[in-house]
């Protein structure tokens, strides 16, 4: 399991933010091995049988999770900076490519998140897209990839469908009618976080080469090109590109939640890991989980 976090060059509180809570799950090759911390576990994942669920989980996935950033370059002909440098040196974990990172040039960013996979990552079975103000409850990820039915390719996350181009100038999802002439975009996941199986990047990456460049990456990728490539992105109700309520007894219960500053983080990452605090959680309603999922997408 990849994880791909897309961030900017200036957010290093957010990457370190990351490192330091659910990112230590995203570089452990095992769940857990303490009865204690299988515990945590217990409360952690939100699923009902409680440890039998974390030995299947251990049993069935084996996991050599791995946490990388990507990041641009500044404007002008500006080297890496000493700080970024030092930050590779130090944690091993940035990958810097040859594009201005800025917000039109997200689906650049992606592309070439394909590429680098493509080309480093043999052996990986899924890659998560996720962005670095969101926070993951990697083992409810995991319980949920390990319950997939079906081995067709597949492209999760919070599906989005119906929306239509808009075209007011000053938008900041601002699109052109010459670049997208059709009434609504074809049905696409929220670029805050998705998954996809390791065999879409391949024809993923092929077809974003041979298509024109659309400036909305989710649109882009998980809705264009996947379209292009007979993939149907599939709803998963852990996603969420809302926020959510910052609370342990919402986020043990979730996949991923979006607007999580690193203060957040901290404190759901230190409460997650406290039964006792789990413990009193009561059990909580769909729609209080997520406000809006589709229920009508063709």
């Amino acid at each position: 399991m990849l994880f791909v976090v897309p961030s900017a060059i200036n957010n290093t509180k957010e990457r370190g933010t990351i490192r330091a809570t659910w990112g230590q799950w995203a570089k452990s090759n095992t769940l857990r091995t303490s009865s204690k911390e299988d515990q945590i576990f217990q409360k952690i994942i939100g699923v009902k049988g409680g440890l039998a669920n974390i030995a299947e989980l251990k049993t069935q996935l084996p996991l050599t999770s791995k946490l990388v950033f990507l990041l641009g370059k500044a404007r002008g002909k500006t080297p890496i900076t000493k700080t970024i440098q030092a930050e590779s040196q130090t944690y091993g974990d940035i990958i810097v490519e040859d594009f201005v990172d800025s917000y039109t040039n997200l689906t650049l960013k992606s592309v070439f998140m394909l590429k680098w996979v493509q080309n480093n990552c043999p052996g990986v079975k899924f890659i998560m897209k996720v962005d670095d103000d969101i926070f993951v409850n990697v083992p409810n990820l995991h319980h949920s990839l390990l319950n997939q039915t079906t081995k067709a390719p597949l492209l999760t996350g919070n599906l989005i469908c119906g929306a239509r181009p808009i075209h007011d100038q000053w938008s900041k999802w601002y699109t052109p009618k010459y670049m997208f002439r059709e009434g609504k975009y074809p049905n696409y996941l929220s670029g805050t976080g998705y998954v996809m199986s390791a065999d879409l990047v391949k024809p993923l990456l092929r077809m974003a080469l041979a298509t024109p460049y659309f400036h909305l990456e989710d649109v882009f990728l998980t809705g264009i090109c996947a379209r292009k490539i007979g993939v149907n992105p599939k709803d998963n109700f852990g996603f969420s590109y809302q926020p959510r309520a910052v609370s342990p007894c919402v986020y043990k219960e979730v996949i991923m939640g979006h607007g999580v500053i690193p203060s957040e983080m901290i404190k759901l990452w230190n409460m997650l890991n406290q039964p006792k605090t789990l413990a009193k959680c009561h059990p909580i309603i769909k729609s209080k989980l997520r406000r809006h999922y589709p229920t009508k997408c063709s």
